[in-house]
């Protein structure tokens, strides 16, 4: 069995919270800002799901929302288009969204968010570890297939979604993506 890494962006509610935990995703992504009901909600669904590491999307520039984040949060990663991981302990990873890829020595706790279209046009360098790669795009279950028909091995990137109502929502397209990547 190949199996992918997988993070969900942007995640919003417990209904999607709990659906991906219990798909086995690796990272679920929670914002965060300056107001303190984005805190509550983190710690609410941090309670309430196990088995998936949590990372954190803030505005890294905010120097007091930063702090917060990391103490308060205590996230496993950062979600981020800058380059911050000289600024983070030891224990938090990256997740450095980008278009182009830096090879020189980065610490094996960067991983980068890449869009398709990037992947399309160059390929990856094989002086990159594919697992520290996460492709973005909207997924349908045809591109998903062109994708690991290529022979990528490396995880990908997908969104959260709205409820229909609360506690509602379809998962029937996300269901078909996720168990041709689980095996």
């Amino acid at each position: 069995m190949n199996r992918h890494p997988i993070l969900i962006r942007n995640i919003k509610h417990l209904t999607d919270a709990r659906y991906f935990a219990a798909m086995g995703v690796d990272w679920i992504s929670l914002s965060l800002n300056d107001d303190p009901t984005s805190f509550a909600s983190w710690h609410t669904l941090s309670g309430w799901i196990e088995g998936v590491q949590l990372a954190a999307e803030f505005d890294v520039d905010n120097e007091m929302l930063f702090a917060k984040a990391i103490i308060d949060a205590k996230p496993g990663a950062i979600v981020s288009d800058k380059d911050i991981g000289d600024r983070l302990p030891s224990e938090i990873s990256l997740f450095l969204e980008t278009d182009r890829i830096d090879e020189s020595s980065k610490p094996d706790r960067t991983c980068y968010l890449l869009h398709l279209d990037h992947y399309r046009k160059h390929g990856l360098s094989k002086h990159i570890d594919s697992s520290h790669i996460f492709l973005m795009a909207d997924w349908t279950p045809e591109l998903l297939e062109e994708v690991l028909a290529s022979g990528y091995s490396g995880g990908f990137c997908f969104s959260g979604g709205e409820e229909e109502e609360v506690g509602m929502r379809d998962y029937e397209s996300m269901d078909k993506l996720l168990y041709r990547l689980n095996g």
